[in-house]
């Protein structure tokens, strides 16, 4: 094709027929790629065929990306995998062949395996008719579909030809204009901090490797890093192309080797930034005089435009001693096919991948507009959308953008799980801002049982499962859970209140149909300050951290109904009574002001402290010797420490004022430097002075 755009068919007919359609398309190109949900009828087929191919399942295609193909075949009669989709259309080269499978019989009726994914226990993919692939077919049918069918003559042989040769990829290929102009800003070295976004076919990865090899080359001492290797290999030959390996290697390190090694560099590329967690991209922007973040604007594999958004944020904020502390390289032209390429904006279209607006704005130019209008709500469940595909791309779009790990299989989800529901606050008629929820619960007594002793792990459910597998309320799995697993809004509308009335919105619906609101959600401080505004209560915090967020993991409840509510003091006095003995065996790493947030009791449960910091009158007496006569601190740590946790239950520790925190740290026998620093305090003597200053709170309230 003169525009170097790529051929998309849909091959109908059984597996033997496609194949045959399929490799008759490709008889001029190199070793095409076949993806199904299971491949073992095509790998039966290659002992076979004259004709060499390669399989791949839905499970692997992530494996393909940064790869390049002549031709590929994604066959969906068995099962469909939004994201493999549109990973492996991302991967063909311009002139080259996307072809999807679909059968002759009804495509609809036929149960998708794939569908188990996104079903809770107890529901089947026999059961659960598929909303999403009932959207796909229309989108494929679609007059602006790129995708075309083979003709057959009366004896359905296909009448088709083979796709012309493609021509060689150019080695060492010059940079573009564009790509070239990326480049001088990088090595102008006039910022300290680069972030680089690019949709996939860009030429990221040869950008990345040409200037990596020039830097190297300049003397200069360069790293580069990525969640593996795999994610790099374009990237590596184009620094292989330029630099002898016979003397140099690429200079890769994994991200946690190289935040543990001492070592600074002149550089530092991190590349597909969006899958490593934000406080890993923190420390490895440390490590650095000049640190370049690679990644997609909207991801196949899950990095939404929350990464540019959030952590273009800090970056921009950061202190620094070059001229400028961000600049941002935008590549747009397509390089591995040509502009306007129709099976891309299909592609971006059906998933709601690219973003309505044209260009990416540098985070510190956004501007917040207020809300002009009182916000309306609607409810929505997946069969409602397909009758309001306007509203399903705001959403998504919405989600995209908030969220890291927003992909297109959570699409699917939001189409064909039948225990989710989709609320909005629309303010004249556009989605401002979005609460997607999770109906859990009811488990059977003897299911709960099973989860409790480890031998059961139904799909979903995550709140009853984990209170039951993790915490041992035998009577979770009784009760009826509403989870706000996603919760976003526009970002020109934030900090305005309408999260909050979306979820109070939700209260009003819920207490004839659930028991409990409830969350789990990657905890820090401002989401966890969210949360508790809108009065949910902590009741479980995760042991590990979360890979993408880099995070624990919190669970927070609202009751709905009256026994609810005792319930819900219940398990929260015995997570705090556990979590303020964790705190010393296994969160060392929680912020602090994370720390005093989850603590944080309401009022009424002020009243009844856990007998762990509960202080008797010896214990008084001996704050009361430290804080008015000579009592060295060291002689009542265990005393300190009771007393300000005691007052952090009671709230009345501030994380914002340097000397209430240093005294908290302290107590929990923390590293101080950087807190004591910000007191200004002159010594240790000056420092126990404040202790007693912010201990006699606890004598007063007495």
């Amino acid at each position: 094709m003169s525009d170097n755009h790529r051929h998309c068919y849909i091959l109908k007919g059984s597996p033997s027929e496609v194949l045959s359609d399929f490799l008759r398309l490709s008889e001029n190109f190199t070793t095409p790629l076949i993806a199904a949900y299971d491949v073992s009828q095509y790998n039966s087929a290659l002992l076979s065929s004259a004709t060499p191919f390669t399989t791949c399942s839905f499970k692997q295609a992530k494996q393909a990306l940064g790869s390049s193909y002549d031709a590929i075949l994604v066959d969906l009669t068995h099962g469909v995998s939004a994201s493999a989709l549109a990973i492996l259309s991302g991967t063909v080269r311009g002139g080259g062949l996307f072809a999807i499978a679909l059968p002759d019989d009804d495509w609809l009726s036929m149960t998708d395996l794939d569908l188990s994914r996104y079903l809770p226990w107890p529901y089947e993919p026999e059961q659960v008719p598929s909303n999403f692939k009932r959207y796909l077919l229309t989108t494929l049918q679609d007059e602006t579909s790129p995708f075309k069918g083979v003709y057959k003559d009366q004896n359905k042989t296909s009448l088709i030809a083979a796709l012309p040769a493609l021509p060689a990829i150019e080695a060492n290929a010059p940079l573009t204009q564009e790509q070239a102009d990326a480049q001088s800003c990088l090595l102008a070295e006039q910022a300290q901090s680069y972030v680089l976004m690019a949709p996939r076919g860009r030429g990221k990865s040869t950008l990345l490797g040409d200037s990596l090899a020039k830097l190297f080359m300049a003397g200069k001492r360069v790293a580069i890093t990525a969640p593996n290797q795999d994610a790099i290999v374009s990237l590596k030959a184009r620094f292989e192309d330029f630099v002898d390996i016979k003397t140099a290697t690429l200079p890769f390190f994994a991200p946690d080797a190289l935040i543990n090694d001492s070592s600074h560099w002149d550089f530092l590329f991190v590349d597909e930034a969006a899958m490593i967690p934000l406080p890993m991209l923190m420390a490895l922007n440390e490590k650095a005089k000049h640190c370049l973040f690679s990644t997609t604007d909207y991801g196949y594999e899950g990095a939404g435009k929350g990464f540019g958004i959030r952590f273009c944020n800090t970056l921009a904020r950061q202190k620094t001693t070059q001229a400028l502390a961000l600049q941002m390289l935008i590549l747009n032209q397509p390089i591995r096919w040509g502009g306007n390429d129709p099976l891309e904006k299909w592609i971006n279209d059906c998933f709601f991948l690219a973003a309505p607006e044209s260009t990416i704005e540098t985070p510190q130019h956004e501007h917040k507009t207020s809300v002009q209008a009182s916000p309306t709500f609607k409810r929505l469940t997946g069969v409602d959308w397909l009758a309001n595909t306007h509203l399903l791309a705001e959403t998504f779009q919405l989600l995209v953008s908030a969220h890291y790990q927003t992909s297109p299989d959570n699409l699917r989800w939001i189409l064909d799980d039948p225990s989710v529901s989709t609320c909005l606050a629309l303010v004249k008629g556009k989605v401002q801002s979005v609460a997607i929820v999770t109906e859990e619960g009811i488990l059977p007594s003897a299911l709960s049982q099973e989860v409790m002793q480890g031998k059961r792990r139904p799909r979903g459910h995550l709140v009853p499962q984990s209170l039951l597998a993790h915490e041992g309320i035998a009577q979770a799995g009784e009760y009826r859970y509403w989870r706000i697993s996603r919760i976003a809004t526009v970002q020109n509308q934030q900090n305005q209140g309408l999260a909050s009335l979306l979820l109070t919105q939700l209260e009003r619906l819920a207490p004839e149909q659930c028991d409990f609101l409830c969350t789990s959600f990657a905890a820090t401080p401002d989401v966890v300050s969210f949360w508790r505004k809108n009065a949910y209560t902590p009741i479980r915090l995760g042991t590990a951290k979360d890979q993408a967020s880099g995070s624990y993991s919190l669970m927070m409840i609202k009751p709905m109904t009256e026994e609810a509510s005792k319930l819900a003091t219940t398990w929260q006095t015995r997570f705090i009574e556990h979590f303020l003995l964790n705190l010393l065996l296994q969160y060392a790493d929680l912020p602090t002001d994370l720390i005093l947030l989850i603590l944080k009791q309401n009022h009424d449960q002020q009243k009844n402290q856990p007998a762990l910091v509960q202080l008797s009158p010896l214990d008084l007496q001996d704050i009361a010797l430290f804080v008015e006569h000579h009592r060295p601190l060291d002689s009542i740590r265990s005393v300190f420490l009771k007393a300000m946790l005691s007052l952090a239950l009671q709230g009345l520790i501030d994380p914002n004022d340097p000397t209430e925190k240093l005294a908290f740290e302290a107590a929990l026998g923390r590293d101080i430097k950087q807190t004591l620093q910000k007191t200004q305090l002159s010594g240790k003597k000056a420092m126990h002075q404040s202790f007693k200053s912010l201990l006699k709170k606890t004598l007063l309230a007495k």
